[in-house]
C-alpha cells in the first residue's frame, strides 16, 4: 500500500473522528491524493471528471423519485393509518404498541426505503404514543430506532439500489434477497417485545369501540399505502419496468393518493416535499461523487488486488473473513452512515468474496444488513443520535435500552451471514440464481 493511499485513508478518519461533515472529510481526502502520490498533480482535472460521472448513473434518479414519494406518503398522514392498521394487527396482545411500533416501521419502511427517514417520521408519533400509554421513554425511543432498521432491507430499499449501481448485481434480486432477513429482523425484536411486556407487565391497547365496520375503515385507509409497495416490486421483478421507472410511478402513485383518495395534499405541501428532497437528494449526491473518487483512486492503487493476494497468502477461512467484515462494517457505524460505507467498500470487497464463491446477491444483503445495524453502534450510532434528537432523552438511557434489541439483530446478521438459503431462495425461485 503505497504512501499517497495511507495518507487518504489516513486524512478520511482524522476529518470523520474530528467531527466534519461527511461530504468534506471525503472531498478533501479525495483531493489530496492528486497533491501526495508522485506525478498526480497535473492529472488533478481528474478529480472533476470522476466527481460528476459518478453521479450522471441512470439508476441513482430513483434516490430522489424514492426520496419524494416516501415524504409524500408521510406528508399524507399516512403514518398515522399505518400505525392504526398495525395496532388492528397485534394491539390487543400484551405489550401490544411495542408491537405496533416493530410492525409500523417495518410496513413504513416498504413506503420509505429509508432507516432515518423512518425514525424521523414515525419515532415523534410512536413515542408519544407509548409514552401516554406507560411506556418508558427511553424504552419507546430505543425500540423506535432499533426497529426502523429493518425498513431499508425490506424493499424497496435505497441501500440496496446504491449496492446494485456500484456492483452490477440486479436490483430485482436484492429485493428479492432482502424480504425475508428484515422480516427476520422484526420478528426478532418481536420476540425480545415478548419477552419484555411479561417482565415489566406491559399492558395491552387495543382500539377503543372497535366494530367491524371501523376495522374496514383502518384496512381500506392502510391499503393505498400497503398496495405501493406491491406495485413496486411486483413491476420491477416481472420486468415491467426498471428500479428508476418504479421509483417514477412510486411518486405518481403518491400524488394520486395525496390529491385523489386522501385530499389532504396541497401545492403548497408539496412544493415543501421538494424542497425538502432536493436538499436530501443534493447530500446524498455529493457523497456520491466524492466517494466515487475514492473508490477510483483505490482501484488506481491496486487496493482490491493487494487485499485479494494478501487474503490468499494469510489463508483466511471464508467464515472468518465474512466474520472480520461484520465486525469492520459494525464499527464504521460508529461514524460513516450507511450510504458512505456502501461507496467506499462495495467495490472493493463484492469482487474478492465473489472469486471466494460468495455470491454478489447474498454479499449485498450482508453489507446493507451491517450498515444499517451498524446505525445502532453504541455509543455513537447515527440512529441512535437521531432517536434522542426525536424524544428528548438522555443518548446513554436510550443506548443501555437499545442493547437487547441490538442482540437479537446481530444474532439475524449471523444467521444470514452463515446460511446463505435465507436471502437466496426467493432470487432463485424467481430465476435471477441458477
Amino acid at each position: 500500500m503505497s504512501i499517497a493511499l495511507l495518507s487518504v485513508i489516513g486524512m478520511l478518519f482524522v476529518l470523520l473522528l474530528l467531527g466534519s461533515p461527511v461530504i468534506f472529510a471525503i472531498g478533501f481526502a479525495a483531493l489530496s491524493y492528486f497533491y501526495v502520490a508522485p506525478g498526480m498533480d497535473s492529472m488533478v482535472s481528474i478529480f472533476a471528471h470522476k466527481f460528476f460521472t459518478g453521479m450522471d448513473v441512470f439508476i441513482w434518479l430513483s434516490i430522489p423519485l424514492f426520496i419524494i414519494a416516501g415524504e409524500i406518503m408521510t406528508a399524507t398522514n399516512m403514518t398515522e393509518r399505518l400505525l392504526s392498521f398495525s395496532r388492528l394487527l397485534v394491539g390487543r396482545m400484551r405489550g401490544g404498541l411495542a408491537y405496533v411500533n416493530v410492525v409500523g416501521s417495518m410496513l413504513f419502511g416498504g413506503v420509505s426505503g429509508s432507516a432515518l427517514a423512518d425514525i424521523a417520521a414515525l419515532g415523534p408519533v410512536e413515542i408519544d404514543m407509548m409514552k401516554r400509554d406507560g411506556y418508558p421513554k427511553d424504552f419507546a425511543a430505543a425500540l423506535t430506532v432499533c426497529s426502523a432498521v429493518q425498513g431499508p432491507i425490506i424493499p424497496p430499499s435505497i441501500p440496496l439500489i446504491i449496492f446494485s449501481s456500484l456492483t452490477n448485481t440486479s436490483v430485482a434480486a436484492l429485493f428479492l434477497a432482502g424480504a425475508i432477513p428484515g422480516v427476520m429482523l422484526g420478528l426478532g425484536m418481536i420476540i425480545v417485545v415478548f419477552i419484555m411486556a411479561r417482565r415489566r407487565g406491559f399492558s395491552a391497547s387495543p382500539i377503543s369501540g372497535l366494530t367491524m365496520r371501523l376495522a374496514l375503515t383502518i384496512v381500506i385507509e392502510a391499503f393505498w399505502a400497503l398496495f405501493m409497495p406491491l406495485i413496486i416490486i411486483g413491476g420491477i421483478v416481472s420486468g415491467v419496468f426498471t428500479a428508476t421507472e418504479a421509483a417514477a410511478v412510486a411518486v405518481a402513485y403518491a400524488l394520486l393518493i395525496g390529491f385523489v383518495a386522501y385530499r389532504n395534499l396541497t401545492l403548497k405541501k408539496l412544493w415543501e416535499i421538494l424542497d425538502r428532497s432536493a436538499r436530501t437528494t443534493a447530500s446524498i449526491y455529493l457523497i456520491v461523487g466524492f466517494a466515487t473518487i475514492i473508490s477510483w483512486i483505490m482501484a488506481n492503487e491496486r487496493l482490491p488486488s493487494e487485499l485479494e493476494g494478501f487474503i490468499a497468502e494469510v489463508g483466511l477461512p471464508l467464515w472468518v473473513l465474512l466474520l472480520a467484515l461484520n465486525l469492520f462494517f459494525l464499527i464504521n457505524g460508529l461514524w460513516i452512515g450507511d450510504a458512505v460505507q456502501l461507496l467506499l467498500f462495495a467495490p472493493l470487497f463484492t469482487p474478492i468474496l465473489a472469486q471466494m464463491g460468495v455470491d454478489p446477491i447474498h454479499f449485498g444483503v450482508i453489507m446493507v444488513m451491517n450498515v444499517m445495524i451498524g446505525l445502532l453502534t453504541p455509543p455513537y450510532g447515527l440512529g441512535l443520535y437521531l432517536g434522542a434528537a426525536v424524544s428528548g432523552e438522555p443518548l446513554g438511557r436510550i443506548v443501555k435500552s437499545s442493547l437487547p434489541f441490538l442482540g437479537s439483530s446481530l444474532i439475524v446478521l449471523m444467521l444470514v451471514t452463515y446460511i446463505p438459503a435465507i436471502s437466496l431462495t426467493l432470487p432463485r425461485l424467481f430465476g435471477f440464481l441458477p
